[in-house]
């Protein structure tokens, strides 16, 4: 038995939500709306003025969404990999003299998922005498990477006029590769500016800690007033601006 729910158009519902290439940020906002809304409900229990509390809550959902966004990006980038060591692997059984589906059937074994479910249920679909452009067509809606958009036109418009495939699909996975270290550059690159960010919050945090430790009384109340709440609340929202703008900055598109 197999553990895919298909729709009506034959893809697989889990994996039109798979959240990589373009769709590698959706909902992310999401998660930091939740991550606010559940910090806010505790902070606000606190005796803490109430818009520090709320910044505070902010805060942690900009923390949330730029980790959401980090987890996500880094998927499509191993999505990738794994994408371009298949290609490899079933342009060499192809040029063997092994058929595109029985390639495919070798290829799935090889491959961890998303991307097992996707050539998998193309395979299937191929061998039950499906329109291959179809096929190809929802196979790349399931899989919205550059890499597999090109892989699929190209199947699709070798299986209309045909040739040889195997050429295609190294020179596709050489380029998939390239991407793969282009974008892991990038983000070390960019981590960098993380790392330096996340220091910065650790040491001005580190700081608020040792002076509670040090003296609670006034902290306290500085904190329970409404000017020093107010000025604490300030610096925390421009906390998270500054950490919503570094990961717009830092996000560049391979």
């Amino acid at each position: 038995m197999t553990d895919l729910t298909v729709d009506v158009s034959g893809a697989p519902r889990e994996t039109r939500q798979l959240r990589i290439g373009s769709r590698a940020t959706k909902g992310s906002w999401k998660v930091g709306a939740a991550t606010t809304a559940l910090s806010a409900g505790l902070l606000l229990l606190t005796p803490l003025y109430v818009e520090l509390a709320l910044a505070i809550a902010v805060l942690c959902g900009a923390l949330a969404w730029v980790t959401d966004v980090s987890l996500a990006l880094s998927r499509t980038v191993r999505v990738e990999g794994q994408l371009a060591d298949a290609l490899d692997l079933l342009g060499s059984s192809v040029s063997a003299g092994v058929g595109l589906v029985e390639s495919l059937d070798g290829v799935v074994r090889d491959v961890r998922m998303p991307l097992r479910r996707v050539l998998s249920t193309a395979a299937e679909r191929l061998r039950l005498g499906d329109d291959p452009t179809r096929v190809f067509e929802e196979a790349q809606e399931s899989l919205p990477l550059p890499g597999f958009r090109l892989l699929t036109h190209y199947l699709s418009v070798q299986w209309q006029s045909g040739g040889a495939i195997a050429p295609g699909l190294h020179a596709i996975a050489e380029t998939v590769r390239d991407r793969v270290n282009l974008a892991r550059r990038v983000q070390a690159q960019s981590a960098e500016a993380r790392i330096s960010v996340l220091g910065i919050l650790l040491i001005v945090y580190g700081i608020a800690a040792l002076a509670w430790v040090s003296n609670p009384e006034q902290v306290g109340d500085f904190l329970g007033s409404s000017i020093g709440g107010g000025i604490a609340a300030a610096c925390v929202m421009l906390q998270a601006f500054g950490i919503f703008w570094m990961a717009r900055l830092t996000r560049i598109e391979v």
